[in-house]
């Protein structure tokens, strides 16, 4: 997505709130974020159409190993990136981050919070394979929020952006959309972590949905 005023505030914005997002952070404060490697799947992946709503995080711009290591350091709140396998950063391999969201925003352009939700898989190249230590087959990673912490879209440019947060850290999608597609770019940071990863705020990556399914 081309640099615009938007995106620069929109980053500005992500950025003021992890100081304020942080403070709220408590320990032993229950999250909805999956402490595993599976969790329920808590978004619609189909569109009223029928077609698929499910979209994908990746870096065409990066290294393999630079976007993997972004990824493992987001799932570092629960479990230690060496738990994971490779991660495809091109976004067209069966190995990689997928991502469905559903969106709702009030007439103002404010987020509906518990209307809103976001789902990312995480299919390295372990999943489907069997766990050295309990035989069983490796499912997908996901992290699930049930509700958005905040979020607007302005309809006239076609513009959005929507926090998720947890006791672990926060996850931010900002962008554009169209009548097909929403594209955009991933930032998050994490208030903890297994394996000392960093806790500063980072660019995952860019994103796109199918606009049905995000809005579905």
């Amino acid at each position: 997505m081309k640099s615009s005023i938007f995106t620069k505030l929109a980053l500005g914005a992500v950025m003021a709130l992890s100081m304020g997002l942080a403070a709220c952070a408590k320990k032993g404060e229950s999250s909805v974020r999956v402490a595993g490697r599976g969790g329920e799947v808590t978004t619609n992946s189909t569109c009223t159409t029928g077609a698929s709503a499910i979209g994908r995080i990746y870096d065409k711009s990066s290294t393999a190993n630079s976007f993997e290591s972004k990824v493992k350091i987001f799932v570092s709140t629960t479990l230690p990136g060496t738990s994971f396998g490779n991660i495809d950063a091109t976004g067209s391999q069966a190995n990689g981050v997928f991502v469905t969201m559903n969106l709702r925003f009030d007439a103002s352009g404010q987020i509906d919070k518990t209307s809103s939700k976001v789902l990312v898989q995480i299919r390295d190249s372990l999943v489907g394979t069997k766990d050295a230590e309990t035989g069983k087959e490796i499912p997908p990673y996901e992290v699930q929020f049930t509700t958005a912490y905040a979020g607007s879209v302005n309809k006239a440019n076609k513009t959005f952006t929507v926090t998720f947060q947890d006791s672990l850290g926060w996850i931010a999608f900002t962008g554009s959309y169209d009548a097909t597609n929403a594209f955009g770019t991933v930032y998050f940071q994490n208030y903890s972590s297994v394996d000392n990863s960093p806790l500063t705020q980072q660019t995952m990556g860019s994103f796109w949905v199918p606009s049905c399914g995000l809005f579905n």
